[in-house]
Formats: structure tokens, sequence, C-alpha cells
């Protein structure tokens, strides 16, 4: 084969390649490399295009409660948003299937009427042929990109699941605690009413530790509606009906260290979908600019036939585009505009990625420092103050207004606890969002 390209000469070999290329170019992306990566990424799988409406993933319980990985999976699975994106890659291999396909030849046919010949015209556009492995790289590069944008799009929509699932855990925890909270404050403004009644205490102080008993039950029936909220939100996320039954349960342990910055960036750079997406977009931009400069000449070969009663013959020649006046300026210009806007993206998305990585591991870091502060500092001493004032009660030797403030302290330190876990967990969610893959502890964070 090579051989006999090299005697066909360069432009005949590049003919060959041309109709060689015809016949074997596919494409070099579809649902199933998007599933792949995308279970390599987060563990989880998209349904399949076989699979049946209303059934569960591989792993996933409605029974036992939903963790934060069934839900991601459920997510994957389920979304209709994420599904119709999905619909973006089958629109991508139909332009690349188009590209992949050389202008069909054209046949004209003009019969006699009286004494002349007939003639017929066939016309063969053979700089379609030439220009067909630049005009398959652009639409190839062009699907890469949207593959590549689909398992960002995926990523997002884990990190969204595993966000309303924080979301909708600490709404359960905030609804116990702040009901808790409200029986203690209740609890606090009967007894300043009894002492108020009885003399040792000021009608005013009294109304004032009612009021925050008022402020308390408040804040309890708020929690309460939110968490309607977080679960028909965490419904909506995962593909459920509004209103359906829902719980949850937190299994995944928290990582006890922000990983070093200097190991995230690099991972981030080669692991995110969104930038790699951005490269081929500028990619695919050159390759459309060679095929658009290659447009400025259009060249067709092209056999006539004349023939009448008595004989017949043959003219072989071409039609060549003389480019006086047009030389395909537009279609230059605009492949160029497009070459520097992808190029600049191309620089956007590195910059975003870094302030994502930068951002998500500073909100880490601190959120673990701030809950290991009241888990180690803040808490426990409540507690001791909690179990002391209890026994001093017990022995007579306090009022029980004191140990019901301890334990209104020791309340809202859970409380706040809670919150700081949940941002935590929504942290760390983004940060693995922002790499672009899951952080084991391999990666640099360690499960507590």
């Amino acid at each position: 084969m090579d051989l006999a390209l090299r005697r066909l000469g360069p432009r005949a070999g590049a003919l060959t390649f041309a109709v060689l290329w015809l016949g074997c170019a596919t494409p070099s992306r579809d649902r199933g490399w998007v599933a792949d990566e995308l279970t390599r990424r987060t563990g989880h799988a998209i349904r399949t295009s076989g699979g049946d409406e209303g059934d569960l993933p591989d792993g996933v319980s409605l029974e036992d409660g939903l963790d934060e990985d069934e839900v991601v999976a459920l997510a994957l699975w389920n979304s209709p948003t994420f599904a119709a994106d999905m619909a973006r890659l089958r629109a991508a291999t139909a332009d690349f299937d188009e590209a992949a396909r050389i202008d069909n030849p054209r046949i004209s046919a003009l019969g006699p009427l009286g004494v002349i010949n007939a003639a017929a015209s066939f016309i063969a556009p053979i700089m379609s042929l030439f220009q067909l492995p630049q005009r398959t790289e652009a639409a190839g590069r062009a699907l890469e990109s949207v593959a590549e944008s689909l398992v960002q799009s995926g990523l997002d929509l884990a990190r969204d699941a595993r966000l309303a699932h924080v979301d909708r855990a600490l709404a359960e925890a905030r609804v116990t605690l702040l009901a808790e909270l409200a029986a203690i404050a209740d609890n606090l403004g009967a007894l300043a009413e009894a002492r108020s009644a009885s003399g040792d205490v000021n009608p005013a102080d009294a109304l004032a530790v009612r009021a925050q008993a008022f402020i308390a039950a408040d804040a309890a029936a708020v929690a309460a509606r939110e968490l309607e909220v977080t679960t028909a939100r965490l419904q909506a996320v995962v593909g459920g009906e509004p209103g359906a039954p829902l719980t949850v349960v937190t299994e995944r342990a928290l990582p006890d260290r922000a990983p070093p910055l200097a190991d995230l960036l690099p991972l981030a750079r080669a692991a995110r979908p969104d930038l790699r997406a951005a490269e081929l977009e500028l990619e695919g931009a050159a390759a459309r600019a060679g095929w658009e400069r290659s447009r400025i000449v259009s060249l067709s070969v092209q056999a006539d036939a004349q023939w009448n009663a008595t004989a017949g013959g043959v003219r072989v020649g071409g039609v060549v585009d003389l480019p006086i006046f047009n030389q395909n300026q537009g279609g230059v210009g605009r492949a160029a505009a497009a070459i520097e806007r992808a190029a600049h993206r191309v620089d956007a998305v590195r910059q975003q990625v870094g302030l994502e990585v930068v951002t998500a591991r500073a909100q880490l870091e601190q959120s673990l420092v701030s809950y290991e502060r009241y888990e180690r500092d803040i808490v426990p001493p409540l507690e001791a103050t909690l179990a002391a004032a209890t026994q001093r009660y017990e022995l007579g030797d306090d009022s029980y207004l004191v140990v019901l403030d301890a334990s209104g302290r020791l309340g809202a330190a859970r409380l706040r606890l809670a919150e700081l876990e949940a941002d935590v967990r929504r942290a760390h969610a983004q940060l693995e969002r922002a790499v672009g893959a899951r952080l084991e502890i391999g990666d640099g964070t360690e499960d507590r």
C-alpha cells in the first residue's frame, strides 16, 4: 500500500487516503465512553438506553435510608436534566457523520429535440475528498469536546446530589436539636414566670425569658418547614416524586485534613473534563480553520457525453471556481475568530479550575478547624458543665434554672457542631468536583 501511494504521487496519495478515511471514520466518543468516565470518576453508572422506567441502579435500596453514594447513584441514573443534556452527544455524533461524508456527485442529462445531439454530464466534487480529513477532524474534536463537557455535567450533578443530601441530613438534625432547645426555653420561661409570681424575679425579666422561649419555638417551626423543602429538593435531584417519603443516613467518613494544594492543582488540571473540553474546542477550531482555507478553491471533475443516432463521443475535464472576488474571507475570518476565542477560553477555564480548587480547599480547611475546635474544645466542657450543674441540682446546691441554662448552651453548641459537620461535607463535595475526581485515602485525604 505504501509503495502504491508513493507511485501515485502526493495528490493521488491524499485522494486515496481520503477515500480510505471515508470508509473507516468512526466517532471517538459515545454514550458508553461517557458512562465509563463517570463510573471511573464517581463509582456510579448512568442509565443505559435499555433501562426500564422506575428501576434502580445496582447497590441502591430505598428501604434503609439513602447514604451519600446512593444519592449520587440515583441522581446519575434518574436525572431528566442530565438525560436531556446527553442528547447533545447524539447531535454531535450526527454532525460527525455528516462531516465524514463527501459531497454527492451530480449527473445532468439533456434529451435531443430535432437534429441536435443528446448530452449527459457527470460532475464529481473532487475537492470534497481533499477537504474530508480536516472537516472530519474538526467534527471529531467537537464531538470529543461535547463528550468531555457531559462528563463535567455528570460531576456537577454528583456534587449537587451530595450537597442536597448534606442539606437534608442537616435539616433533620436541626429539627431535633431545635426542638430540644425550644423545650428547654419553654421550661426556662415557666420557671421564670413561677419565680416572678413568688417575687423572686422581676416581671420584666420573666417576660424577656418567655419571649426567648417564643423565639426558640419559632426557630423549631422554621426548621420543620426547611426539612420539607430540603426533602423536596433532594427528591428533585434524584428524580423522585415530590412528597414521597424519603429518609437519609450519613455513612461516609469525614476527612481529617485538607489535601495539599500542590497535589490538588496538577490533579485538577489533568482531570477536569471542562478544561479538556476547552482544549479540544481549540483543536477543533484549528482544524476548521484549515478546512475553511481549503475552500478558497473549488475543483470538480467533469465528464460529458454526447450522442445521436449514428455516433457518440465523450469529453473529460474539470470545473474550477476562480477565487477572484470571493476567497471565502468570511469563513476564514470566522475560523480565526473561533481560534482566538477558544484559546482565551482555555486560559479562562484553567484559571477557573485553579480558583475553584483553592476556594474549595480553603473552605474545607477552615471548616475542619472550626469543627475540630467545637468537637474538642467547646462541646466537651459544656457537657461537663451540664453534668456538674445536674449533680449540684440533685444535691440541692443549685436551682433547676442553672441546669436548664447549661442544657441550652450545650444544645446550641451541638447545633453549631452539626452545622460545621455539614460545612465540612459541603466543602469536600465541592473539592472533589473542583478536582474532577473522587478523593480517597491515597489522594491525600484520610478518613476519620
